[in-house]
C-alpha cells in the first residue's frame, strides 16, 4: 500500500515538474525559448526517456557531473552574496514571531524528504547499505555547509531579487555578470530535471522490486504516460500543474507517514531493548510528515 502511494506521488510529479520548467524556468535563463514552449514540453519527457532507459551508470555519471558543477556555482553565488551584504551575520537573528518561525522551519524541513531518494538504488551500490549511508551523511554535511554560505547572506539580500522566479539568477545578475547568471540559472533548470530523473530511475526499481517486473521494461512502461500526461497538458498547463500538484503532495506526506508511524513496530520485532530510542526520531518524522499532508490539503498552491 505504502509504495501504491509513493508511485501515485512521484508518477504525478514527473510530468507537472516538465510543465513548470518548460512554462517558467527555461524562459526565464533563455527568453528566446518563450516561443517554443510547446515543442520543448515534447522533446523534454522524450529526452529524460531516452536518457533513464540507457545504463544507470551512464545517467548517475551525468548527474554526478551537474552535481559538481552546482556546488561549484553555489559557492560562486554565496562568494557574491557575502560580498554585497552589509550584515550577513545579522541574518541569523530572527526577524519574524516564534510561530512564523517555527512554520518556516518545518516547511523547510518538508524538503529533506528527497533525502530518501538514493534509499531505492542501495541494491545496486558497491558497498551495500554501508556505502549508501556513508554517501548520504557526507553528501548532508556537504550540501549543508554550502547552502548555508548561502543562505546567510541571502536573508539580506533587496527582496525584489529573493523574489525572482530564479532568486540566484537575479542575485548574480544584479552583482556580477550576465554570464554567471545564466550559467546559475541553466543549472538551476538542470538540477529540477535531474531530480525528475532520479525519481524517475527509483519509479522503476520500485516496480522491479514490489512487481518482479524487469528495470528497463517498468521505465519505458512508465514512459508512457509521462509523456501522454505532458502531451495532454499543452490544453491548459497552468490547469494540469494545479490539478496534479496537490494529490500528488498528498500522497507524498501519507506515503512517508506510513513508513514512520510503521517503523516502531519493526524495531521493536528485530531489537527488544534498544527500539524506544529511534521510534521516538520516527514519531518527529511522522508527525513531520503529518504537519505537510495537512498543509498540502488545506494550503493555497501557491505556498
Amino acid at each position: 500500500m505504502q509504495a501504491a502511494i509513493w508511485a501515485v506521488s512521484y508518477a504525478l510529479y514527473l510530468p507537472f515538474t516538465v510543465t513548470d520548467v518548460v512554462y517558467d524556468h527555461l524562459p526565464t535563463v533563455f527568453p528566446g525559448l518563450a516561443g517554443y514552449r510547446t515543442e520543448l514540453e515534447l522533446a523534454l519527457p522524450v529526452a529524460i526517456c531516452a536518457l533513464v532507459l540507457l545504463r544507470v551508470t551512464v545517467a548517475l555519471a551525468l548527474l554526478l557531473v551537474s552535481a559538481v558543477v552546482q556546488l561549484g556555482l553555489l559557492l560562486a553565488l554565496g562568494v557574491i552574496e557575502l560580498s554585497n551584504s552589509a550584515q550577513p551575520a545579522h541574518s541569523l537573528a530572527p526577524h519574524v514571531g516564534a510561530g512564523t518561525l517555527f512554520d518556516g522551519g518545518l516547511g523547510l524541513s518538508l524538503l529533506f524528504v528527497c533525502a530518501s531518494l538514493p534509499l531505492f538504488f542501495g541494491g545496486e551500490v558497491r558497498g551495500g547499505t554501508r556505502t549508501v549511508r556513508m554517501a548520504i551523511v557526507a553528501a548532508f554535511c556537504v550540501v549543508s555547509a554550502y547552502l548555508l554560505v548561502v543562505a546567510i547572506p541571502f536573508a539580506q539580500m533587496p527582496v525584489e531579487l529573493r523574489s525572482a522566479e530564479l532568486p540566484g539568477m537575479a542575485i548574480a545578475d544584479a552583482y556580477s555578470s550576465h554570464s554567471l547568471a545564466v550559467a546559475i540559472g541553466l543549472t538551476t533548470v538542470i538540477s529540477i530535471v535531474g531530480l525528475i530523473v532520479i525519481e524517475f530511475l527509483a519509479l522503476g526499481r520500485l516496480a522491479n522490486f514490489v512487481l518482479g517486473v524487469p528495470i528497463r521494461v517498468a521505465l519505458a512502461a512508465i514512459a508512457v504516460p509521462f509523456i501522454a500526461i505532458d502531451a495532454i497538458s499543452l490544453i491548459n498547463p497552468e490547469g494540469i500543474y494545479e490539478q496534479l500538484l496537490r494529490p500528488s503532495l498528498i500522497a507524498l506526506f501519507t506515503a512517508q507517514a506510513i513508513v514512520f508511524l510503521a517503523y516502531p513496530l519493526y524495531r521493536r520485532a528485530i531489537d527488544r531493548r534498544g527500539w524506544i530510542a529511534p521510534s521516538v526520531v520516527a514519531g518527529l518524522a511522522a508527525a513531520l510528515m503529518i504537519y505537510g499532508l495537512y498543509h498540502a490539503i488545506v494550503d493555497p498552491l501557491a505556498t
